[in-house]
C-alpha cells in the first residue's frame, strides 16, 4: 500500500513539473538605443564618400510586444553631414532635396534593427544588428526611392556629451584670434559655448543652441556682431571643427585641453 502511494505521488510531481516547463516563457529584454548617436554610412557606389547620421534617438517599447519603435526627426534630433573623400564636410548631407530628413524603424528583442532614412531627395533602408548593451550597431543600407541611388555599409556608436574646454585659432572679422571655448550640454539637447577671443578681436560671449550627436549649432552676439556657427566633433582627433553657418565657411579648429 505504501509502495503504491509513493509511485502515485512521484507520478503527480512529474506531471506538475512537465506542466510548468511547457507553460513557462522567457522574455529577452530589448536593448535601449535612446540617446546621442553617430551613424556613419559608407557608400559602395561612390568610394570615399560617407554620410554622418547625427541623431538623438528616441525609443518607445511596448511592454507586451517584442519590438521597439526607433525614431529621430526635427532639427533637435537629426542632422545629416556629407563627408567628401578629401575630408570636406557638407552640412545637410550629400543628397539635398525638399523633403525633411527623418529616421524611423524598429528593434526586435533579438537585436535585429531596421531603419528607414529619408535624406532630402532620397529614401534608404538600413538593415543590421545592435550589440547586447545597445551601444553600437552595424549593417548595410540600400536605396529605396528618390534621386540619389546608393548602397553601402553603416556603423553606429553612442556618443558621450560634448563637454569640456577646447582651444585653438578662430577667424573672426578677417583676423586670426586665439580662441578658448568651454562646452556644456544640457537636456534634452540644449548646448552652450562660452567663447573667448584674444588678439585683434579680444572679446567674450556665450553662444547658445542645440547639439545632436557630435554636431552642434549655436547663435549669439560676439564682438557686437550676430554670429551663427556649426560645430562638429572629430573623436579621432579630439578636435572641434567650426563653420560659419551664414557663409558655410570653415573658421577654425579647436582641440581638447
Amino acid at each position: 500500500m505504501k509502495s503504491f502511494l509513493l509511485v502515485g505521488l512521484l507520478l503527480f510531481l512529474t506531471g506538475c513539473s512537465g506542466l510548468s516547463d511547457t507553460t513557462a516563457t522567457s522574455t529577452t529584454p530589448i536593448a535601449s538605443l535612446a540617446g546621442a548617436w553617430e551613424i556613419t554610412a559608407k557608400s559602395n557606389r561612390q568610394p570615399g564618400y560617407s554620410t554622418l547620421i547625427e541623431s538623438n534617438l528616441q525609443q518607445t517599447t511596448a511592454a507586451a510586444t517584442s519590438t521597439a519603435t526607433i525614431s529621430a526627426s526635427g532639427a533637435d534630433q537629426l542632422v545629416l553631414i556629407g563627408q567628401h573623400p578629401t575630408g570636406g564636410l557638407f552640412f545637410g548631407g550629400l543628397c539635398p532635396g525638399p523633403t525633411v530628413e527623418d529616421l524611423t524603424g524598429t528593434l526586435s528583442s533579438f537585436n535585429a534593427l531596421t531603419l528607414t532614412l529619408t535624406e532630402g531627395a532620397a529614401t534608404y533602408t538600413l538593415t543590421g544588428t545592435v550589440n547586447k548593451t545597445g551601444t553600437s550597431m552595424s549593417g548595410t543600407y540600400i536605396y529605396s526611392i528618390g534621386n540619389c541611388p546608393d548602397s553601402g555599409t553603416f556603423k553606429g556608436v553612442q556618443v558621450p556629451a560634448l563637454a569640456g574646454t577646447y582651444a585653438g585659432n578662430l577667424n573672426f572679422n578677417g583676423n586670426v584670434d586665439t580662441a578658448t571655448a568651454t562646452l556644456t550640454e544640457g537636456e534634452p539637447s540644449s548646448f552652450n559655448v562660452a567663447l573667448t577671443l584674444t588678439g585683434a578681436d579680444t572679446t567674450a560671449a556665450t553662444l547658445t543652441g542645440l547639439v545632436v550627436g557630435n554636431v552642434f549649432s549655436v547663435q549669439g552676439t560676439l564682438g557686437g556682431q550676430a554670429v551663427n556657427y556649426y560645430g562638429y566633433y572629430v573623436f579621432s582627433e579630439k578636435a572641434i571643427y567650426l563653420v560659419d553657418a551664414t557663409s558655410d565657411t570653415p573658421i577654425g579648429t579647436l582641440f581638447v585641453q
